[in-house]
């Protein structure tokens, strides 16, 4: 192929500069697999018509199949003139296959194959991401059961409010990312969507049957409108806001992990594997793991505003702008890749110091609540009984009770209980399974 796809009208070559801008295989190339397989769905497509033999078919196949075990092995390279993926794909079939290679692209455009590939794309990552989300669940619903009784204060605004557990506090992060796993399956669904047969914008004058196509991949929906499929990002925006939110749960648990590990705290002892240290100051333990996983929830809440900024001026149909949004999807995917696999394997071996939490509990009035709810039960106005406790708070009154009493007295929906926490804890597996 000694020029682009797309040079038959053109009587100059590209300029270098144009092709620098424009060639995207850099970042695309990691859509090689699915535009193989969205490749061969578009061949049975083509052979339903009439279009291509069994034989094409078959050719077809063992081609895209030597091209993916060749680029596994590092021994495919893309050409000069190979802008993007599909690109390669197509010079690869036509210098295989001859003119059985240049047949495949008949009836589909560059536009509703990249929109295909990338939703296979990110319904795989999504499905990925929704086992290792699952992943940290499980390793913090651990951790809630064996601390379901372990006393801490619990915080608002940061300043000691009323006692609850370890464990409780555990399964609210759980409850969180149990929200981001239905997201990020949501995210898996909506992209589960057949695109090929859209072409660049209209459909096709040749009689094809996208249907053959949506069987050959395994995705139960296939496009409505050819116009829309081919313009429609709204899957690769649920898959960066379902991940950027997760990111942001992460950096609200990283937090929890720095704070609750400074000696000002004294709660969590970060283990020697998930542990830095200072190149000046010999006795530093850093929380870097928990510190970045904050830190790169920033970068996630970018990706999300960059694509929808990215999208929110296009009309329809297809615009090159549209090249923008790997980058930002893969990006985000992989950022929450990480942080997932770093917080699993921290919050999986922390160390617990209960008596510093228990000591920590007992602190700061923080039975006032449920002694006035106690003057509530014997017939004083709530409002009344608050002005009561808030003065013997202030004169320095002893606690009337201790803060595991009050813990294992909350056993209202959700609350604090040890038994109240062990059946939060099945909840967040069973949801997660």
């Amino acid at each position: 192929m000694a020029e682009p796809l797309w040079g038959g009208r053109f009587s100059e070559p590209p300029d270098p500069e144009m092709l620098r801008l424009t060639r995207s295989i850099d970042v695309d190339i990691r859509l090689l697999p699915h535009d193989l397989e969205a490749t061969k769905a578009h061949a049975r497509v083509l052979a339903d018509a009439g279009l291509l033999t069994a034989g094409d078919v078959d050719a077809i196949d063992r081609a895209c199949d030597e091209i993916a075990s060749e680029w596994s092995a590092g021994t495919l390279t893309p050409a000069a003139l190979d802008e993007d993926v599909h690109t390669l794909v197509e010079r690869e079939l036509t210098d295989r296959l001859g003119d059985t290679g240049a047949r495949v692209h008949a009836g589909r455009s560059r536009n509703d194959l990249v929109a295909q590939d990338l939703r296979l794309w990110c319904a795989e990552a999504a499905g990925e991401l929704s086992a290792a989300v699952a992943a940290l669940v499980e390793v913090l619903a651990d951790r809630a059961e064996e601390h379901a009784a372990t006393v801490m204060p619990g915080y608002t605004h940061l300043q000691r409010a009323q006692p609850v557990t370890l464990g409780f506090h555990l399964a609210a992060h759980a409850s969180a990312l149990v929200r981001d796993h239905a997201r990020l399956r949501r995210a898996r669904d909506e992209a589960r969507t057949c695109v090929l047969g859209a072409g660049a914008l209209a459909g096709t004058t040749l009689p094809l049957d996208a249907a053959v196509a949506a069987r050959a991949l395994g995705l139960p929906d296939l496009f409505l409108n050819a116009m829309d499929a081919v313009s429609d990002r709204d899957f690769a925006c649920d898959l960066v806001y379902a991940s950027t939110l997760c990111g942001v749960h992460l950096s609200r648990l990283a937090e929890d992990v720095v704070v609750f590990s400074s000696a000002e705290f004294g709660f969590f002892r970060l283990p020697d594997a998930w542990s830095t240290g200072s190149s000046i100051m010999p006795q530093k333990r850093n929380p870097d793991v928990a510190e970045l996983v904050r830190g790169r929830a920033a970068g996630g809440i970018g990706d999300l505003v960059a694509l929808l900024s990215m999208l929110k001026g296009l009309p329809l149909a297809y615009d090159r702008d549209l090249q923008e949004d790997k980058e930002a999807v893969f990006t985000a995917v992989d950022r929450l890749r990480g942080c997932l696999a770093a917080m699993t394997g921290l919050m999986g071996s922390i160390g617990v110091d209960a008596q510093a939490m228990a000591t920590a509990a007992g602190g700061s009035g923080s039975w006032a609540t449920d002694a006035a709810e106690e003057l509530v039960l014997q017939g004083t106005p709530f409002r009344h009984a608050h002005a009561r406790v808030g003065a013997a708070v202030a004169s320095g009154t002893p606690a009337p009770f201790d803060p595991a009493e009050s813990v294992r007295s909350r056993r209202s929906h959700g609350g604090t209980s040890p038994e109240r926490v062990l059946a939060q804890v099945e909840a967040l597996r069973a949801a997660v399974r």
